[in-house]
């Protein structure tokens, strides 16, 4: 018996010696794709992992904010609901100006009825027009790299804030569509008009003058009252205290 198992092992022992050389080896009958591939799976399963497989998660960003801040929110409920009524008013005006007067008009003719009718159309747009037209949606500033890094450093930005620093002041048109207006921090004053509703505005004479005759003229009133912004409101509340004391 003990002579039997070492003429096993024996005999086993080379076979296994040739089995593990002839992993390494491609088969001669393969064609030359076949040898790529061949060659291409081996590479894949032996080369090493790099530096983006191994730490999935992002690089963290180094800046606190980001380089344009939101510094001004009127509110998600009021932003929706001015442009609601924005619209509603435009269908209103489009009904009884294109559907319900000429009906009439066509009837009676040029009776109390179509004044009526016509008024009842232009009224509305009118008004609703010169009283939401200032209404400031949001406000955004540009910021330079250094007051990005924290809130300290974003403060003392603020605190001696360049008169040249440019706002993005977003307001809604007469068909609620966004506005961007780009204004300079000294072109703004404090001012009352429309009856309390703008509490600040600007000189836009010159940017009229450099406009086409078919293009909508510039924002000059806005109504920037209500701060629900929920990240660095004081921002705001700095710029105003700074415009205020220069208009003073």
């Amino acid at each position: 018996m003990l002579v039997l198992r070492v003429l096993r092992r024996t005999q086993w022992t080379p076979l296994r010696r040739n089995a593990v050389h002839l992993r390494g080896v491609v088969p001669r009958g393969l064609s030359p794709k076949q040898n790529l591939r061949a060659s291409g799976l081996r590479f894949e399963t032996t080369a090493p992992k790099t530096s983006a497989q191994a730490s999935p998660n992002p690089p963290v960003s180094k800046f606190t904010f980001p380089e344009k801040l939101c510094i001004y929110h009127a509110g998600t409920g009021r932003v929706t609901f001015l442009a609601c009524l924005k619209l509603s008013t435009l269908f209103i005006f489009v009904f009884f100006g294109f559907v319900v007067t000429p009906a009439y008009f066509d009837k009676e003719g040029l009776s109390p009825t179509v004044l009526r009718t016509t008024l009842s159309a232009i009224v509305p747009l009118l008004f609703v027009t010169y009283t939401t037209s200032p209404f400031v949606s949001f406000i955004h500033m540009r910021l330079p790299p250094f007051a990005r890094h924290s809130e300290d450093m974003l403060r003392r930005f603020v605190r001696t804030l360049p008169p040249t620093t440019e706002l993005d002041v977003t307001t809604m048109s007469f068909i609620a569509k966004p506005r961007v207006s780009r204004v300079r921090v000294a072109d703004l004053y404090p001012a009352r008009r429309r009856t309390g509703i703008v509490n600040l505005a600007r000189d836009t004479a010159a940017d009229n003058a450099a406009r086409k005759w078919y293009m909508y003229r510039a924002v000059s009133d806005f109504n920037a009252q209500s701060n629900t912004v929920p990240r660095a409101p004081w921002v705001w509340d700095g710029i105003m205290d700074i415009i205020r004391k220069r208009q003073a």
